[in-house]
């Protein structure tokens, strides 16, 4: 995490910007790979970033966002975009007394199960609601990781070889 990427998320989040805005501006900005390898360069000067960024359908209706495009553009900071979506979306959920948990697992977990840890979660961490982001990974070969608040709770099998590597 940058510290960087949270101040311009909190930023971001006092001029009235809303997350489905900065989502949907950020996605069309790094979905097309040309545009974003542009934008993220340091050999791109930031006086042609901006000229780019201003030939954009809809860039002067963006109003605050416009500003804080031409920032990043100003400072080359384009390349931390996609860390400060995510600084917001935390910022609103912790906001409205949720908590982000990263929920790594070799399969799809149960509704059942997720309520469960999530009740854990929320008692540990002193939340109202946890979201759960979930990504597979097949390196875990079972179990789970969960990530809130930079902390890890472990409970993979490959966590448990290297524990018991580590052991012996």
């Amino acid at each position: 995490m940058s510290s960087t990427a949270v101040q311009y998320a909190g930023a971001l989040r006092h001029t009235g910007c809303t997350l489905s805005d900065l989502q949907h501006t950020a996605d069309y900005l790094t979905d097309c790979a040309p545009l974003w390898d542009a934008l993220c360069s340091p050999a791109v000067s930031a006086r042609e970033k901006k000229a780019v960024l201003s030939r954009l359908p809809d860039f002067d209706a963006m109003g605050e966002l416009k500003h804080f495009y031409l920032l990043l553009a100003d400072k080359n900071r384009f390349a931390l975009l996609p860390e400060i979506v995510r600084q917001f979306r935390l910022l609103e959920l912790r906001d409205s007394g949720e908590g982000l948990c990263v929920f790594r697992c070799a399969r799809e977990p149960d509704d059942e199960s997720l309520r469960s840890l999530a009740k854990l979660l929320c008692a540990r961490h002193s939340y109202c609601a946890v979201t759960f982001e979930i990504v597979q990974d097949d390196t875990l070969l079972g179990g789970f990781t969960a990530e809130i608040d930079g902390v890890t709770y472990d409970k993979s099998v490959r966590g448990q070889l290297r524990a018991l590597a580590h052991d012996l």
